[in-house]
């Protein structure tokens, strides 16, 4: 049988604490921070929705820019 990987999804939270505390809750200035349309950080902000592949690497290479520990803003 074949094993299934685990899914990432990124915690709503601790990202809404990232644009809180580095962007003063600004979405616009996050998005341009994280590389994604408003409209798809606010969707995910809102409703959780839309935090796929773009959105995780996104903030992955937000973190590792702020020498942040990616593994805080994940679950598995």
């Amino acid at each position: 049988m074949k094993q299934q990987r685990p899914i990432m999804t990124l915690r709503q939270d601790k990202v809404i604490e990232l644009m809180n505390t580095y962007c003063g809750g600004n979405y616009n200035q996050f998005a341009r921070e994280l590389g994604v349309p408003v409209s798809n950080l606010y969707n995910f902000m809102q409703t959780s929705y839309g935090g796929g592949t773009k959105m995780i690497g996104a903030v992955a290479r937000f973190c590792k820019g702020k020498d942040l520990n990616f593994e805080d803003y994940i679950e598995l």
